[in-house]
């Protein structure tokens, strides 16, 4: 048996931003805090959700940061709380959408933010939620899932809860159109992550591996040109459609083990999330082969579409190099060097990556720790 979950409702297209003041009216908003951080409050788009919210009483906290830690839920919460707000509008990425996700629950269910990762204390549904990513990477506008940074663990959490999921989501590839293409790139491996991992989970199921490979397609045939040319609006729009189906798969499958080792990436040495599952998924990929020889060749004609001229049994072998290869040329480090990391941090590594149990008992290969170790010291060189 095996379920899947969906937001509510998910308007896409560019222009469908115009849409935000139909779901207000439709649900009765008057009261609506938006939430983001200062770059993207800074940008033309993050302009236009606040035009369209003009006749509305709106309040904004622009102070989210990029890798929030749990500690900063309850210092927003006492801003949303004082909004008196009736609904919570997201424009950003991960970061923004998961602190939005958690907000919405603590502002209808007192006492939650004593203890956020207790999520039987969510007895009440959330506030409403719009999720408008300004990134297509996280998919953070589909799942169930909350990511915050727990700095005793030096580890970042996933927190999940079906009460999670948003009720709203805008996928406009015009919100998307100022992003750096260094985070295009990242945020973009990170989606693709998304969909391998899911693809390859135990928990895999045909119809999250619908999902999966539609994502595969998608990203792949327009992560370079989303990266080489921002005002292609074309490609933006596909990147986030193929992060909105990516994190789709998440709600089913879940991430694995490039997941699993990212998190202490981000916890002690604050590498960005997409960042550190991009530079790990290739190497995480060439570990696991052996126990995903079936699944690699799947996805080669989606990843690859001149494979027809290789040997069938060669692809999965060219799905890894593919990946190593797409990674460099969208200029992703290869080397954990690249962010002060030495080879003395390489047994603390492992030790918090075995931790992350969560995530490495649905990866298809048992990883030994030598094994995650030896992925680590290969990054580390």
């Amino acid at each position: 048996m095996y379920q899947i979950g969906f937001p509510q409702k998910v308007y896409s297209g560019l222009g469908s931003i115009e849409k935000l003041p139909e779901i207000m009216d439709a649900e009765g908003v008057r009261r609506v805090l938006v939430m983001t951080d200062q770059g993207v409050y800074a940008q033309e788009a993050f302009r236009r959700v606040w035009d369209l919210l003009g006749s509305y009483e709106t309040v904004c906290i622009h102070d989210i940061p990029p890798e929030p830690s749990v500690y900063d839920i309850s210092r927003v919460y006492e801003k949303a709380k004082e909004a008196g707000t009736q609904a919570v509008v997201a424009v950003g990425g991960g970061s923004v959408m998961d602190m939005t996700k958690m907000i919405a629950a603590c502002l209808t269910n007192e006492g939650y933010v004593e203890d956020v990762q207790d999520t039987a204390r969510i007895q009440n549904p959330p506030a409403k939620t719009v999720m408008i990513p300004t990134t297509a990477g996280t998919g953070a506008e589909a799942t169930p899932n909350a990511i915050f940074l727990f700095p005793e663990q030096n580890l970042k959490v996933g927190i999940v809860s079906d009460s999670f999921v948003a009720s709203y989501v805008i996928l406009d590839g015009k919100m998307t159109e100022s992003l750096p293409a260094r985070l295009t790139a990242s945020t973009g491996i990170d989606a693709l992550c998304h969909a391998v991992e899911s693809y390859i989970s135990i928990l895999a199921n045909p119809l999250s591996r619908l999902f999966s490979r539609a994502a595969v397609e998608k990203i792949c045939a327009n992560i370079e040109r989303a990266w080489a040319d921002g005002s292609d609006l074309e490609a933006r729009q596909n990147m986030l459609e193929g992060a909105f189906l990516a994190g789709v798969c998440l709600t089913s499958s879940s991430t694995v083990a490039v997941h699993a080792l990212s998190y202490p990436l981000g916890g002690k040495y604050h590498i960005p999330h997409g960042v550190s599952n991009a530079v790990l998924l290739a190497a995480v990929m060439k570990v696991n082969l052996p126990d995903c020889r079936e699944a690699f060749t799947e996805l080669a004609p989606l990843m690859l579409p001149d494979c027809g001229n290789l040997p069938k049994e060669s692809w999965p072998e060219a799905v890894v190099a593919y990946m190593g290869d797409l990674c460099r040329r969208l200029g992703i480090p290869d080397s954990l060097k690249t962010f002060g990391i030495e080879p003395e941090a390489l047994e603390e590594l492992t030790d918090n990556a075995m931790e992350v149990k969560r995530l490495l008992l649905k990866n298809p290969r048992k990883l030994t720790r030598e094994e995650i170790s030896g992925i680590y010291e290969g990054l580390l060189r």
